[in-house]
């Protein structure tokens, strides 16, 4: 699987580009403001997307959606929890996990977790946003924990990290 983070926007989201080894088929999860920035990595890297996944509509996971979708000619994915995907020989389980918003979403594929805003290295959204629920996110992220402490968690801001690392160092996650 290849994965390359392209930094984007003012909020300084991530944007990932997740891909086959051998097909180079790629999805792209929240494109966030910096249209330019996506479009120029993904020809650099010679990926072929083949949809888009967004983890929550926040502008700045969104911002250049339209723009994606018109210049790569793909569409946007309305998923729900426990849905499956593949791109290549690559596997995308969706799990809802809401809390930061009404409609969050994670993306599970091989060991690896895209959580967007619902967990960070060292912290959780915020659920003091419109749709945000504090009570919700906490569900979501004993979900989350119950992967094992290797899976690597790329989250919507900030480090890389993994379960194991928050599960014993993420102050949010005293349960």
């Amino acid at each position: 699987m290849i994965i390359k983070k392209i930094i984007v926007g003012h909020l300084e989201a991530n944007c990932y580009l997740v891909a086959d080894n051998k097909t180079k088929e790629t999805i792209i999860i929240d494109p966030g403001d910096d249209f330019q920035f996506i479009f120029n990595a993904v020809k650099e890297y010679g990926l072929s997307p083949r949809f888009i996944l967004l983890t929550h509509r926040h502008p700045d996971h969104a911002g250049a959606l339209k723009k994606i979708k018109e210049n790569f000619n793909i569409k946007c994915l309305d998923v729900e929890d426990g849905d499956e995907l593949k791109i290549g020989n690559l596997k995308i389980t969706v799990i809802a996990t809401q809390g930061h918003s009404e409609e969050s979403v994670c993306f599970v594929v091989d060991n690896s977790i895209f959580s967007g805003d619902t967990l960070f290295k060292g912290g959780i959204g915020r659920t003091d946003l419109e749709g945000g629920d504090y009570n919700k996110i906490q569900k979501s992220l004993k979900r989350l924990m119950e992967f094992l402490d290797n899976v690597k968690i790329f989250p919507g801001h900030g480090p890389e990290t993994t379960i194991g690392n928050e599960r014993k160092n993420n102050p949010f996650l005293k349960f």
